[in-house]
């Protein structure tokens, strides 16, 4: 068991599941929206209003334009995106506590969110139609030998419980370890990721002509989503969406 999982089964013990923030910790009760507080639940930056008709994340007071920055300066391999917040504090928070603190059962709550976020745009039904597979972004086996568990497979399978979608974890694999991205440019970060997905060979069959939403914690530059979009297009794919939990800002690079 790695750090981060006996640090996250320590704090269960003082605040069991249900009864804190999972932003915050602070005690809350089980009535609570999303197991957070009023004041995490007020500072979480929801997707309102206006958002990239490509990618999703929410558009920027000074971007004039019907898409993103990003979207307006990259070619992109997926057909829409769909998010449900912009990355802020608490939104990190979540996102940590889940991936290094080993705190699993917050995969649920933002499936719960992902799933609340699609059905406000379509149907339970229409959403169910809308895709024949959800498709977790996979993680190096090396990474998962010391995590214990896929972040975006325990959001996918959760996510499929509530729409009914199945989950295949099996179809990608991550073929190399790359660095990570948090200080590299948006060109460095395509680089960086150039290459290091597949599918497995007797697995394409799946892929074929077939509607795929790949899912993940979070979005920025789009490197990640739109390396596994190629290839599932080259594979075939009909449809190739994605949906995740968070979203970078929608800003000018230089």
């Amino acid at each position: 068991m790695f750090l981060g999982t006996i640090g996250g089964a320590a704090l269960d013990l003082l605040y069991p599941k249900g009864l804190y923030c999972i932003c915050c910790g602070k005690i809350i009760d089980d009535t609570r929206t999303y197991r957070l507080c009023g004041e995490c639940m007020a500072e979480m930056k929801w997707t309102g209003g206006r958002i990239c008709e490509k990618c999703g994340r929410p558009l920027s007071e000074i971007n004039p334009s019907a898409r993103c920055f990003v979207c307006r300066q990259h070619m992109h391999y997926f057909d829409r995106g769909f998010t449900c917040t912009a990355y802020s504090s608490c939104e990190r928070e979540m996102i940590f506590s889940l991936k290094y603190y080993g705190h699993a059962d917050v995969a649920d709550t933002i499936a719960e969110i992902m799933y609340d976020r699609m059905t406000a745009e379509f149907s339970p039904d229409e959403l169910y139609a809308m895709y024949d597979m959800l498709l977790p972004v996979p993680l190096h086996r090396h990474k998962y030998s010391i995590r214990g568990f896929n972040q975006a497979g325990l959001i996918a399978d959760a996510f499929a419980e509530l729409s009914g979608i199945s989950s295949d974890p099996y179809i990608l694999i991550r073929t190399r370890e790359t660095r990570m991205m948090r200080s590299l440019s948006p060109e460095e970060r395509r680089e960086n990721i150039r290459g290091a997905f597949e599918i497995r060979p007797r697995r394409r069959p799946d892929v074929d002509g077939r509607s795929l939403l790949i899912i993940d914690d979070i979005f920025t530059t789009g490197a990640t989503i739109d390396e596994i979009a190629r290839i599932l297009r080259e594979a075939g794919a009909a449809k190739v969406d994605f949906l995740t939990f968070a979203s970078g800002a929608d800003m000018l690079k230089a």
